[in-house]
């Protein structure tokens, strides 16, 4: 019963919308081609000329596959030092307790700290 009254009003909001998209006649309004014609031949030489050198003078883009690289191989290896530190370990493996503090505890008095580290996330 509560699905069908939803469908129907679902059905009534989306009937309602439908009718309030008007159109603009100013907007939607196409041009033919007589009327096109007929404003070309209206236009001044100048303004064509002026819009023809500012459209000469304009400098294209670049391709983009032919582009300046953003990363120079110092840069480059500067991010990929970064991206390697900032990987989350492995729990289990030599890294695991990098990010978790074991305080003076070392070896197999460390193994505690593993739970705890993938519990806090600093390990997976």
């Amino acid at each position: 019963m509560r699905l069908s009254c939803l469908m129907l009003l679902a059905v009534v909001c989306a009937g309602a919308l439908a009718q309030e998209a008007k159109k603009d006649p100013y907007l939607d309004a196409a041009a033919s081609a007589a009327q096109v014609q007929a404003l070309q031949g209206r236009t001044d030489p100048v303004v064509r000329k002026a819009v023809a050198d500012a459209m000469a003078a304009e400098v294209p883009p670049p391709p983009l596959l032919q582009s300046v690289p953003e990363f120079s191989s110092a840069k480059s290896d500067v991010m990929t030092a970064a991206f390697i530190e900032a990987k989350v370990p492995d729990c289990l493996h030599s890294e695991g307790l990098k990010r978790q503090p074991t305080f003076f505890l070392m070896g197999y008095l460390a193994l505690p700290f593993i739970p705890i580290a993938a519990l806090r996330g600093k390990c997976n």
